[in-house]
């Protein structure tokens, strides 16, 4: 069976109703467009996503009137920085953006890949970040408002 768009999100179904099948992605999976799955229960899927459509954590595929193919995302080490305040933001997002590595930013928090050499501009800067485990809703991605390239 091939996917080819989004049928819903978990979080909008009544799984009272359905039998789940689960497939957990990592993040960067999330966004490919073309991927071979293979359910918890051991069955393989197609997902060839339509233009437009994208993956998430908790996107679902309805494979029938009885069962739904749901999507995980594995949890992942990931640098968070928590700006204490607006001025620092700014510092921060200036030497992220110059860095050009994809972030999300989140309820305050900037999350970005483990990267030693953020780590250490961090804190030459005296910018606190933590690392933590994180399950990311979607994938990290580049900011880019215009075609910027040095």
């Amino acid at each position: 069976m091939i996917f080819t768009k989004v049928d819903a999100l978990v979080k909008d179904i009544d799984v009272d109703k359905y039998h789940i099948e689960t497939v957990i992605l990592s993040s960067d999976d999330l966004n490919k467009k073309i991927i071979r799955v293979r359910s918890d229960h051991g069955n393989e899927f197609g997902i060839r996503l339509d233009k437009g459509q994208k993956l998430q954590n908790g996107s679902a595929f309805f494979i029938d009137d009885h069962h739904v193919l749901a999507i995980g995302v594995e949890s992942q080490d990931l640098i968070v920085i928590s700006p204490k305040d607006m001025d620092e933001m700014g510092i921060t997002a200036h030497i992220l953006g110059n860095t050009h590595k994809p972030i999300e930013v989140k309820d305050a928090k900037i999350y970005l890949e483990v990267d030693p050499v953020v780590e250490q501009v961090l804190t030459q800067k005296e910018i606190a970040y933590t690392i933590e485990e994180v399950v990311l809703d979607k994938p990290l991605r580049h900011v880019n408002l215009t075609a910027h390239e040095h």
